[in-house]
């Protein structure tokens, strides 16, 4: 005896959205203080950029020889 199943044809339509989905191409402005405006070059979405590091956002060479000591 032989059984065969058809398979139902299924259609997949991806969710209507209102933005593009992309990665940021980010064009940044010249420092001027402590924030710089990007831009997005493909959306136009804006963000704020840091102009500066604070002292936990880095590791100094110091750091980094007595964790590969350790």
């Amino acid at each position: 005896m032989v059984t065969t199943m058809a398979k139902a044809a299924t259609t997949a339509t991806p969710a209507a959205t209102t933005t593009e989905q992309h990665f940021h191409r980010w064009r940044i402005d010249e420092p001027n203080g402590q924030l710089s405006i990007g831009t997005c070059k493909t959306c136009g979405a804006t963000k704020e950029f840091k102009n500066w590091l604070s002292d936990g956002d880095f590791i100094t060479n110091e750091e980094h020889r007595v964790s590969a000591a350790a």
